[in-house]
């Protein structure tokens, strides 16, 4: 499943402070081990650059970018990025915080999906992450399920961390590219924004769809929308609206569909204006403790 390069990196010393342990994740452009420190004694996640990258000036400056955004912020929804460096010179690399538990695209398959307290929850805290993150001007731009961490597989306050910001862009409204069909497009499909489909201007609004995409399929367990190819998927995300929002586990109240449907508006004016208000609006609905 792995290269024997990726294996022949077990027990070795990264940066002459990392001891790689295990393999504990890939990505689609990162190797994600357990280590070491070897001064502290302490246990951490280090991940690095795919071999197959290393050599693409392209993808080592994206790996560069997150670890950049993700280090220079604290907030406790946002997985803490502690160091970075280079393998043996040429390879990136960075330390994050280890983390135990599973990611929120597991816990849908494992567990047919989330109530929606839990839900209100997840919403909660991602929204808090997104106000520390836009705050320095960053934008996600590739929220999905998959870089929703649920620590201790606890949906609960201080135990929901957004990761991944290899794609992040910095400014308020920026420019991203418009893929086509033959292109290796940056962002995940299914969760990326209207205006990314359209290689429009993206902003805050962006991160604000992904969530609606995250929260539509913690609640269904399929994400809102679908194409049997990535043109056609494009259209739909352009085009039509979702499919009507039927809870897996239970029945979902209408102020929460109505502001699950706000998130995921065609137009940036339909969406909240920022995280923080998203927030003010999800704790008018009196879905949290």
């Amino acid at each position: 499943m792995t290269s024997p390069e990726v294996q022949q990196r077990l027990g070795t010393t990264v940066d002459g402070k990392y001891r790689l342990r295990s393999l504990i994740g890939v990505g689609g452009m990162g190797l994600v081990y357990e280590a070491e420190h070897l001064f502290l004694g302490r246990e951490v996640a280090l991940k690095m650059l795919h071999p197959r990258y290393a050599d693409v000036q392209r993808w080592s400056s994206l790996f560069l970018k997150e670890a950049r955004a993700a280090g220079s912020l604290t907030h406790r929804a946002i997985v803490q990025v502690m160091d970075a460096g280079f393998v043996d010179g040429t390879t990136p690399y960075l330390v994050m915080e280890r983390l135990h538990g599973e990611n929120l695209e597991a816990r849908i398959k494992r567990r047919g999906g989330v109530r929606v307290e839990q839900a209100a929850l997840i919403a909660r805290e991602v929204l808090r992450g997104l106000i520390a993150a836009h705050h320095k001007a960053i934008i996600h731009c590739d929220l999905k399920p998959a870089n929703i961490f649920v620590v201790d597989r606890s949906i609960a306050p201080g135990h929901i961390k957004i990761l991944d910001f290899g794609i992040s862009k910095t400014g308020q409204n920026v420019l991203f590219a418009s893929p086509d069909e033959d292109e290796q497009i940056l962002g995940t499909p299914h969760y990326m924004a209207p205006e990314q489909v359209a290689g429009q201007e993206i902003g805050p609004s962006t991160d604000l769809y992904g969530l609606g995409c995250i929260l539509y399929e913690a609640l269904t367990t399929s994400p809102p929308f679908q194409g049997s190819s990535k043109t056609k998927l494009f259209r739909v995300i352009r085009e039509v609206p979702p499919p009507p929002l039927v809870g897996k586990r239970e029945p979902v109240p209408e102020g929460f569909r109505l502001f699950i449907e706000r998130l995921l508006a065609k137009g940036i004016s339909q969406r909240p204006a920022s995280a923080a208000e998203a927030l003010a609006e999800l704790e008018r609905l009196g879905l949290l403790a």
